[in-house]
């Protein structure tokens, strides 16, 4: 494991948030928008409400009230979502998007039952719940803001992934902004703990330094499919990463879509 011990570790994504889209990962979102559409193809919905849960820095959700969408976006950041916010005033309808505080595992109460048609949850957010209890809490959270029939399009990065192709140490270098990773995987608890450690400033001025730890757990598919299932959201398919086939042993990432019996 990565010592933490002496490092002035910040809550994950507060220190980051501000840099979270000039670092490249706004191209995430972007991918996921267009697999969406994809998807919808094959597992249509009625309507055209969704919820985005984990929505970050709101750029999916930016991105569906931008093609029709009623969008709620949901996060527990705060300084996520004042980033998400000052996307607002670039919405195609800003009546029709919201930005709510809240923790993926405490949905009920945060946001209105059955309101729902589609919900989303993606870039491994559901890898940073540590407990098998707190996914079926997020799953319970979902199935009551969905709408009989909605369908809910999640994503989890897989153990192969965690524990044999995210690489020890990255650097990214752009104009502003250097961003090192720093990744261990711990069998014992079957997790990939990242330190990220980002300055932000320029050679003129000088550089402010902030630290963060990042842990993803992994699960087995097979225990997210029963979870999911025992939530009531029956599982329409699993697919390998932004693609429409099944996922291999050495899939990086799995894309679930389960629907909400009537």
């Amino acid at each position: 494991m990565l010592d933490q011990s002496d490092l002035p570790l910040a809550p994950p994504y507060e220190r980051y948030a501000p840099a979270y889209d000039a670092s490249g990962q706004v191209r995430f979102a972007l991918l996921v928008h267009t697999y969406l559409r994809e998807l919808l193809t094959h597992h249509p919905v009625a309507g055209q409400r969704a919820l985005d849960i984990a929505c970050g820095t709101g750029t999916l959700a930016l991105l569906l009230n931008h093609t029709g969408w009623q969008v709620t976006g949901v996060d527990a950041s705060p300084a996520m979502l004042a980033q998400a916010r000052a996307k607002l005033r670039s919405a195609r309808r800003r009546d029709a998007l919201t930005f709510v505080q809240a923790d993926m595992r405490e949905l009920a109460g945060a946001v209105p039952a059955g309101a729902f048609d589609l919900a989303t949850c993606t870039y491994d957010s559901l890898n940073y719940l540590p407990t098998t209890d707190e996914l079926a809490a997020c799953f319970a959270g979902v199935a009551t803001a969905l709408t009989p029939g909605g369908l809910y399009v999640a994503d989890m990065n897989t153990r192969h992934f965690l524990e044999y192709e995210w690489g020890a140490c990255s650097v990214r270098e752009q104009d502003g902004y250097v961003q090192i990773e720093r990744s261990s995987f711990d069998a014992t608890i079957a997790a990939n703990t990242m330190l990220l450690t980002g300055f932000v400033g320029d050679d003129m001025t000088g550089y402010l330094r902030f630290d963060e730890c990042h842990i993803e757990y992994c699960y087995p598919p097979e225990l997210v499919t029963a979870l999911l299932e025992a939530a009531g959201l029956h599982v329409e398919a699993c697919y390998d990463s932004f693609t429409l086939s099944p996922p291999g042993p050495r899939a990086q990432r799995i894309f679930w879509v389960a629907r909400k019996g009537a």
